[in-house]
């Protein structure tokens, strides 16, 4: 609004700027409200209108500011949604926050409130995610969120004001495995809705990631399910199963013997050699069959069971290799390379869901969801 109000300095029909402050902040309160479908709320708020114009005093009636931010000097009040101060410097919030460095600069309607003679502007986030924010703009100790979905709100607000620099600090720390907490377990479907709507995309992205571990489903997902909007939904079905054809076209790779090749070490097992075939570079019986069969599995698999074949293949494989241990060359081959192999056979898989450049490249180095999305 700030930036429209400038914009439409020079048009006299434009009557935004003369909009008194508390008629915006009633409005905007009232919208809230029926977004989150609380109408009862809305309406009450909404008849508040007038009467709140009228006494103006009684919008007064907020809770002491968190120390310690009613820091000395200050000459900028911001208030949260629940009515709590902030004491802050211009400078620093406009230093932070090309959208309030906009804001600030226009000239104030004579009836904006004032605390002590502080200008008070009035933000739409509640009083915890300000005090973390506001923390990170002075050289004294972060005030921590507790939760993965807290971090992922404070990134949101971050992104809404603009302040590039906080939110790349904060991304920094939750990468570097600091203070920050993480998303853990299925806490990563919610984490997903969270960054989704809120227009995050690397946090997106690396949740559609984590939940490939879990399985898609009303139980797993709970009550987190309220938090996604439709096409976030139905986006995170399509990348599933997206990841699912990517991990059988690596299966496949590792099942075509090729020279060189991964899968080449283990042509000359005695119990396929001795064998009558057209085809005398094969795998042995046992690593075919764990091969086929999980490549078999995500073939017959819905994109709601969990695609951690990357994490379990090693166990799988130590497992087949232990029934044939009677055959020395497959011994002696794992002995050399089998831990080569199997790591190799990881990798392949993990990078089969990061998609990394190898399908799919736009140009942009890394994983990108919306590569699968598109294709």
């Amino acid at each position: 609004m700030a930036r429209h109000i400038k914009d439409k300095a020079n048009e006299p029909s434009c009557e935004c700027a003369s909009i008194p402050s508390q008629t915006i902040r009633n409005f905007w309160e009232a919208l809230a409200d029926v977004v989150h479908s609380s109408y009862e709320t809305a309406e009450s708020t909404l008849s508040l209108v007038k009467e709140q114009e009228e006494f103006p005093a009684q919008i007064n009636s907020v809770t002491s500011p968190p120390e310690p931010f009613d820091v000395p000097n200050a000459n900028l009040i911001i208030r949260s949604s629940d009515f709590v101060d902030f004491r802050v410097h211009q400078p620093v919030l406009s230093m932070a926050s090309p959208v309030f460095k906009d804001l600030l600069s226009l000239p104030q309607p004579s009836d904006s409130e004032t605390v002590d003679g502080l200008l008070v502007v009035q933000l739409s986030e509640g009083s915890e995610l300000l005090n973390s924010l506001v923390s990170m703009l002075y050289p004294i100790r972060m005030v921590i969120p507790n939760s993965y979905d807290k971090v992922l709100y404070l990134l949101a607000g971050c992104q809404k004001y603009e302040m590039t620099s906080v939110q790349s600090s904060i991304r920094s720390e939750v990468r570097r495995g600091g203070e920050f907490p993480t998303p853990k377990g299925a806490e990563a479907f919610p984490a997903y809705a969270i960054a989704a709507g809120n227009g995050l995309i690397p946090e997106m992205e690396n949740a559609a990631r984590q939940t490939l571990d879990h399985p898609m489903t009303f139980e797993v997902i709970g009550e987190g399910l309220r938090l996604f909007e439709g096409w976030a939904l139905r986006d995170l079905v399509n990348f599933r199963r997206l990841c699912r054809t990517s991990l059988i076209k690596c299966l496949d790779s590792f099942l075509e013997i090729q020279l060189p090749g991964p899968s080449s070490i283990w042509i000359g097992c005695p119990e396929v050699m001795s064998r009558p075939s057209r085809y005398p570079r094969v795998l042995p019986k046992w690593l075919n069959e764990l091969l086929s069969r999980n490549r078999n599995d995500l073939k017959l698999q819905k994109f709601t069971q969990s695609l951690d074949i990357h994490s379990r293949i090693r166990e799988e494989y130590l497992a087949a290799l232990q029934n044939h241990a009677t055959c020395n060359f497959c011994t002696v081959v794992h002995i050399r390379n089998g831990s080569t192999f199997c790591a190799e056979l990881e990798n392949k898989l993990a990078q089969a869901l990061a998609r990394d450049k190898e399908e799919g490249d736009r140009g942009t180095p890394g994983f990108e969801l919306f590569d699968f999305l598109d294709s």
